[in-house]
């Protein structure tokens, strides 16, 4: 919708007239279901995904049962949530480049919300490679079901992805590649171990 106007074609006295209003970011992919005075944004925020694909991958292909997925962006929420800073000054982000597989292609690791064809939704992570003839290729795909979508990402030490449920909490899931298996894997939690 970003740079997006809308246009309406009326008559005015017998003439036509074109009137072209800008529309702000997409309106109603966040929505705030509860009091700012007694809870954090993101506990609150309700995310309505929008879009049918992810940097080029259409939704079915990242997961049979998706009809829509919408990858989180800050120019989708409104700044007066993620506040003057955005995201960096939460020190985390939507989207995380590196080669998290220790090889020489650049993957990205992103979250955002997806909606089942049957009506339910949920948060994703996705690790994509973007190989230089700049076709991505899905490499990782995290899905969980719930009604709190908001996610985050930070990089962790030894090219881990670390995954954020809230701006500020301790519940922190972390991402590694491994070597052995040749996939991505969630570490276990340190009381786990």
């Amino acid at each position: 919708m970003r740079g997006r106007a809308a246009r309406w074609i009326a008559t005015v006295g017998g003439a036509l007239v074109l009137a072209i209003a800008h529309a702000p970011a997409q309106q109603g992919f966040v929505t705030l279901k509860g009091d700012l005075k007694t809870s954090a944004w993101w506990v609150i925020a309700d995310f309505e995904p929008f879009t049918t694909e992810v940097r080029g991958i259409p939704a079915n292909r990242i997961r049979k049962d998706w009809c829509k997925a919408t990858e989180f962006r800050e120019d989708l929420i409104p700044r007066e949530l993620l506040g003057a800073d955005g995201m960096l000054g939460a020190e985390r982000s939507f989207a995380i480049e590196g080669r998290f597989d220790g090889s020489a292609t650049k993957q990205v690791a992103l979250v955002g919300v997806y909606q089942e064809c049957s009506g339910k939704k949920g948060r994703f992570i996705l690790i994509l490679d973007q190989p230089a003839d700049g076709k991505a290729k899905v490499r990782f795909v995290s899905a969980v079901r719930t009604d709190h979508q908001f996610g985050a990402l930070e990089k962790g030490k030894d090219n881990t992805i670390v995954a954020w449920s809230c701006m500020d909490c301790d519940g922190i899931s972390v991402l590694k590649w491994d070597r052995k298996k040749r996939k991505f894997d969630w570490l276990p939690e340190p009381d786990e171990q």
